[in-house]
């Protein structure tokens, strides 16, 4: 991911813990109120890479109609 200017990016995280160690949830994007649901911890994890990804495209998007 290139980054093109400094960017801050706010998320809620919400996590259900399992007797049987999962866990499962939402992450909310603050500014935007989008929530995605995940299973698991890698899930978790990839899940805010991805939301990253897309705030860092719409920064970038931004600058270029700028």
């Amino acid at each position: 991911m290139l980054v093109s200017r400094e960017s801050n990016v706010t998320f809620v995280v919400r996590v259900s813990c399992h007797p049987d160690g999962g866990v499962s949830g939402v992450v909310e994007r603050v500014k935007t109120g989008s929530k995605r649901r995940f299973e698991g911890r890698d899930a978790l994890a990839a899940l805010v890479v991805r939301m990253l990804a897309d705030a860092q495209a719409e920064t970038d998007a931004q600058g270029e109609i700028s």
